[in-house]
């Protein structure tokens, strides 16, 4: 079992190596979209962009094409930034949402 810290909400799950970290936070309660894209978003495609997160600790894979065509302005600013919807956990993270 690998462990998530959600730095913002003060909360740690443990999660199964492979596990979406979209799909993670969504069952924790874990708020990643900020206004009204609670309620309106891509629902995981890598579409919208909404589901922003830093990743502060840990290890993820590179970056994929989604990411880098939908962060390419965000990423000047924050170079940390992923979309959670994109991201497979495969160590334990410390994540901050941007909500």
């Amino acid at each position: 079992m690998l462990e998530i810290f959600f730095e913002n909400f003060k909360k740690k799950v443990k999660v199964e190596p492979g596990a979406n970290l979209r799909e993670v936070a969504i069952a924790n309660r874990v708020s990643i979209y900020p206004h009204i894209f609670k309620l309106l978003n891509c629902r995981g495609r890598g579409l919208c962009s909404s589901c922003r997160v830093e990743i502060v600790s840990g290890k993820v894979s590179e970056r994929n094409e989604v990411e880098e065509n939908n962060l390419r302005r965000a990423l000047k600013k924050n170079p940390d930034l992923r979309l959670a919807c994109q991201i497979k956990v495969e160590d334990n993270l410390v994540v901050r949402s941007h909500v």
